[in-house]
């Protein structure tokens, strides 16, 4: 590898620092938004299943739901993905005041 490779890949590289950098406070908030409208509609979704799951046979819940996605494992993971962000700016703001004011 030459030179200017090496330097390259060295200046490209993530610190630990960059992980410590709070994102603009608008970002976050839009993203939240988001991230709760999309978890709103498979709220929908899931209690539309658990209405189906009292009326239909097993038969007809698994043709039915063929090809489609879960509800419930993809709403889990808006959630854990909202609060994982959201704890993870926290820490961030208060890392950032403790240290540098």
């Amino acid at each position: 590898m030459s030179w200017n490779k090496i330097c390259c890949k060295v200046y490209t590289k993530k610190s630990w620092a960059d992980n410590l950098k709070i994102q603009d406070y608008k970002q976050q908030c839009a993203s939240n938004s988001k991230t709760l409208q999309e978890m709103f509609k498979l709220a929908k979704a899931y209690n539309k299943a658990v209405e189906d799951e009292n009326h239909l046979t097993k038969e007809q819940l698994v043709l039915k739901y063929v090809g489609k996605q879960d509800p419930k494992r993809h709403l889990q993971e808006k959630v854990d993905i909202l609060t994982t962000t959201n704890i993870v700016e926290c820490l961030n703001a208060m890392i950032s005041n403790v240290a540098f004011h």
